[in-house]
């Protein structure tokens, strides 16, 4: 039986209507896929995208995010805007008579500090040593999103989390120092979502991204295809990943889960591959062996995870 997958959709207003059409629909629904969607609005264009997304039996998921001037994506530093965004999209999901068969919380660093170590890594990491955040206040957001994750659940049936994979280092290394420094939350859900994107790390390490984290992961999304925040895009873009790129990454993970996330419907549509990649057998071999690719990225985590048990000490 082939993986389940989903299509992740980061759109407003009007350019919705760019995966909207009957065609699209009808593929998706063909395939049995799933759509989570970035709430970044509560537009009559998506009220009007999602009941057609009900309507013809595609599952969709309330992908949580919070305005730009909190953050953007959810973290120890805006759990109150978290909170606060989540009534809305109910209250707006009741009033419109809109089906969610989840939620997803889009667990990142700030906004600002993902451009920062995306544009300037070495530069933004320095600045972020000093800017621990209190236990205290951890302790804190944790505590705020335990009490949304409940909260969720009294309503919806599924809440699912999108982490970064550093988060599964620092759990092996019983450590605290990167949710400190990236406001990075861990916290229990009925599915987590490792965003393993190949196109947003150099090369090198981009393609063994899936083989060297893939087994450990619950649920794996892969990616990118295009699309994303306009402040990232062009430093991805290089790297987006066409249709070969995509089908080794997905049969790569399909190794080790059946619940696949692509990153991002509109960047397949724009490339035209949303077809292939329904109806591709994704239980073929990805061709030349993945773990290879994958044993630099294996020997940094060593490293890494060696490194933050360190940091118990010193933090």
């Amino acid at each position: 039986m082939q993986p389940n997958l989903t299509f992740f959709v980061e759109l407003a207003g009007t350019a919705l209507a760019e995966v909207a059409s009957p065609t699209t629909l009808a593929v998706l629904a063909q395939r049995q896929a799933q759509v989570s969607m970035a709430i970044v609005d509560c537009s009559v264009e998506r009220a009007t995208l999602i009941r057609r997304l009900n309507a013809a039996g595609i599952a969709v998921t309330a992908w949580l995010v919070v305005p730009a001037a909190d953050g953007y994506w959810l973290s120890a530093d805006n759990a109150t805007a978290a909170v606060d965004q989540w009534r809305q999209v109910l209250a707006w999901s009741r009033l419109e008579n809109l089906h969610f068969s989840a939620v997803g919380l889009d667990i990142e660093p700030p906004h600002a500090d993902t451009v920062g170590l995306v544009t300037r890594p070495f530069r933004a990491a320095i600045a972020l040593a000093p800017r621990l955040r209190p236990k205290v206040a951890l302790a804190a957001a944790h505590a705020q999103y335990r009490a949304l994750v409940a909260e969720i659940a009294q309503s919806i049936d599924r809440v699912e989390a999108y982490h970064v994979p550093l988060i599964l280092d620092e759990r092996r290394a019983k450590s605290q120092l990167l949710r400190r420094a990236l406001g990075l939350v861990d916290i229990a859900v009925d599915r987590e979502v490792l965003m393993l994107y190949r196109s947003a790390l150099p090369v090198l390490w981009g393609r063994g991204l899936v083989a060297a984290y893939g087994p450990d992961a619950q649920a794996i999304a892969v990616g990118i295809t295009g699309g994303g925040v306009a402040s990232l895009q062009p430093h991805f873009a290089r790297r987006e990943l066409d249709l070969p790129a995509l089908l080794a990454e997905l049969r790569t993970a399909a190794r080790s889960s059946r619940e696949l996330y692509v990153f991002s419907l509109e960047g397949c549509l724009r490339r035209g591959m949303l077809d292939a990649v329904c109806a591709a057998d994704l239980l073929v071999p990805a061709g030349r062996n993945p773990n290879r690719n994958a044993v630099p990225l294996m020997l940094a985590r060593k490293a890494l995870q060696l490194g933050l048990k360190t940091s118990r000490w010193l933090t």
